[in-house]
């Protein structure tokens, strides 16, 4: 076995569990442990790193299960960073791909989560999709009164002492694996009529069922992402 693990790997296949939240829902909690068994005979930080890669897998697949849920998904592990930022916790940073069961297409995926080394857990990752690229086109034919619908209802579960109203803005297709428009906007939030807070917005558009797929919106200056249920 080589000392980077490449998964591809069924929801399901690792042992992995939680929720995420909007409004006044429960808190986001999923946590992800490897259920691989690394190779006593590896040395001791290519047998750290495949439990790190495992671990994170396994927590990638319980977010991703959670947001899709009803959908068959193959995630890929690719490269992944760690940072110690405690004695007991390390930042993993990476990237990996995406695909989905009726698709030959893998979207990639970008993400960020906490790595406990006592527990050999990664908890709560936190999952772009799709990178930053040039090469992207106009998604103005697409529904996006429905999408702004989306997230300024999100917007106003979470904010429910103020009044809010979120504006849609331009809106670019950056990705596409034969059936999902991967769909990149940005927004402004408006709080009491007068605060206007810039906004982030990804989100997939399925053409086949006309539905907008896991809105995610991200406030620029807040530095946090909220899943749009």
């Amino acid at each position: 076995m080589s000392s980077r693990l490449l998964f591809a790997l069924m929801l399901g296949a690792a042992t992995a569990g939680g929720s995420v939240f909007a409004g006044n829902d429960p808190p986001v909690f999923v946590e992800g442990q490897g259920s691989a068994r690394t190779n006593p005979a590896l040395a001791v930080d290519v047998r750290a790193q495949q439990a790190i890669d495992a671990a994170t897998a396994a927590a990638l697949i319980g977010a991703l299960q959670t947001r899709f849920e009803g959908e068959q998904i193959e995630l890929r592990l690719g490269s992944t960073r760690s940072e110690r930022v405690s004695l007991r916790d390390l930042a993993i940073r990476g990237e990996a791909d995406l695909r989905f069961g009726d698709s030959r297409t893998w979207l990639p995926v970008r993400f960020e989560a906490l790595y406990d080394t006592s527990a050999m857990v990664v908890e709560s990752p936190h999952i772009t999709l799709g990178a930053d690229v040039a090469d992207a086109r106009p998604a103005s034919s697409l529904p996006l009164a429905r999408l702004q619908e989306r997230i300024d209802g999100a917007v106003a579960a979470e904010y429910q002492s103020n009044t809010t109203e979120v504006t849609l803005g331009a809106a670019r297709i950056i990705d596409d694996d034969g059936r999902r428009y991967l769909v990149q906007a940005r927004a402004i939030a408006r709080f009491d009529g007068e605060e206007a807070v810039p906004m982030r917005v990804r989100a997939l558009y399925d053409r086949h069922s006309g539905r907008w797929l896991d809105p995610q919106y991200v406030f620029d200056d807040a530095g946090y992402a909220l899943a749009a249920r």
